[in-house]
């Protein structure tokens, strides 16, 4: 990793909001500094209610492929911040790949908006991670995952393991179709799709191309030694998995999801036309 660049002044100044609480504590910088440095990093980069989830508690449960958190979302940097004692943007990075250090490898999962609100000048962030291992996580039916967004900022319930049955049978009562709300999440998406594939022209960047849909169909088992494949590591050996995060979606979404369809054909045409090279891309990266 190259983080020279980190040191710029802009940088420091527009990122100090996440470090100028940091409480110093003394034992916790020499816990973080007697951790080596990974000799694996990977990039995650997603759209939301791709399966994000439930692919970071797959990498996390190996034990061996770091923790794929979201560390550079804007709402969890200040509290890791903390806990990594990190003073600015430059030992964040380092202090942070360290304790997040698993078996040699460190992961995190990043969005477009997360990456462009955190690193106003862009190069800084693939600067940082030049040398890192790139996957590309999408939803390639955009208007399930819409409606899937706005459910989960309508109701507050992002995740199975976030709440029990009883909990979301309620919840899904408040439910109702609101177009105009899976249409902003859906342009919300796509803005996300837009500035990852923008990036990765700019920087030379050939991500390893997933969808949703396709790691559905395979097993936790299949998934991590996909990653483990990518990152040129061995095969890992047999591990019992314990998921919590399951499909969230129920016959209200496909219903909602089926509606739009129809009341927006002409602005969903658009969508997909541009759109196609993307899904092909990534149908041509599969075996």
């Amino acid at each position: 990793m190259s983080i020279s660049t980190l040191n710029s002044p802009d940088t420091k100044n527009t990122a100090s909001v996440y470090f100028d609480n940091v409480s110093h504590n003394q034992t916790r910088v020499d816990q973080v500094a007697l951790r080596p440095l990974p000799d694996h990093t990977y990039v995650i980069y997603f759209t939301p209610r791709s399966g994000s989830s439930r692919l970071t508690e797959i990498l996390s449960q190996t034990q061996k492929l770091g923790e794929a958190t979201e560390a550079f979302n804007p709402n969890f940097l200040p509290g890791i911040a903390e806990a990594v004692q990190a003073k600015d943007m430059q030992s964040y990075i380092e202090n942070l790949s360290r304790w997040l250090n698993r078996n040699g490898v460190f992961g995190f999962e990043i969005t477009g908006h997360q990456l462009n609100k955190v690193f106003p000048q862009v190069t800084d962030f693939f600067d940082a991670f030049s040398n890192a291992k790139s996957f590309w996580l999408i939803r390639e039916d955009i208007v399930a995952q819409a409606v899937s967004l706005a459910k989960m900022v309508t109701l507050d319930i992002g995740h199975t393991a976030q709440s029990n049955p009883d909990q979301r049978r309620e919840a899904e009562k408040s439910f109702t179709y609101a177009p105009q709300k899976i249409k902003r999440w859906l342009n919300h998406i796509l803005a996300a799709e837009r500035l990852s594939e923008t990036w990765f022209k700019r920087f030379e960047i050939s991500p390893k191309r997933m969808s949703y849909e396709k790691m559905i169909q395979l097993s936790a088992g299949e998934i991590a030694n996909d990653f483990a494949s990518h990152l040129g590591l061995p095969d890992l050996p047999e591990i019992r998995f314990s998921l919590q995060h399951q499909k969230l979606g129920t016959s209200k979404n496909r219903e909602f999801a089926d509606r739009f369809r129809i009341d927006e054909a002409e602005f969903l045409k658009t969508v997909a036309k541009e759109r196609q090279p993307m899904l092909n891309a990534l149908n041509s990266a599969l075996p």
